[in-house]
């Protein structure tokens, strides 16, 4: 069995299908794709019906909360080009791949040159937990 974060096999063989898609790859951070190639190679997959509701999938409402001045912001996490509001966090930027299969409370440096950080606070929405399989 894998260690490392928890993945659907939904959101893994979606995810693989993307960075296997040598085009679209191109258009992405290069650093964030190896990142997310090695957190996918290193993980651990469930079914959809068997992921923990603490647990940040594809398509989750998350709050987080920056841990220097206490400001929270409601995201939710998509796949590239799927949304472009301020609230989408696309999972192919630095904190998008960072929250993707991590739990509540988990620690996310924002950004790699600053020393600033988020905490998972909450997950006001995972499709799995709502029996939404379909996203």
């Amino acid at each position: 069995m894998r260690g490392g974060k928890v993945f659907t096999r939904h959101d893994y063989d979606r995810l693989k299908r993307i960075i296997d898609d040598k085009d679209t790859v191109s258009d992405l951070d290069e650093k964030t794709v190896d990142t997310l190639k090695h957190d996918l190679e290193h993980s651990q997959l469930v079914e959809p019906t068997d992921v923990r509701p603490n647990i940040v999938t594809m398509n989750s409402k998350i709050c987080l909360k920056n841990i220097g001045n206490g400001r929270k912001q409601i995201y939710s996490l998509v796949f590239p080009g799927e949304s472009a509001t301020e609230s989408a966090l696309n999972v192919f930027s630095c904190i998008g791949t960072q929250v993707l299969g991590s739990t509540i409370g988990t620690v996310i440096k924002t950004n790699p040159v600053e020393d600033q950080y988020v905490v998972i606070e909450e997950i006001l929405y995972q499709p799995e937990a709502a029996g939404d399989y379909h996203l």
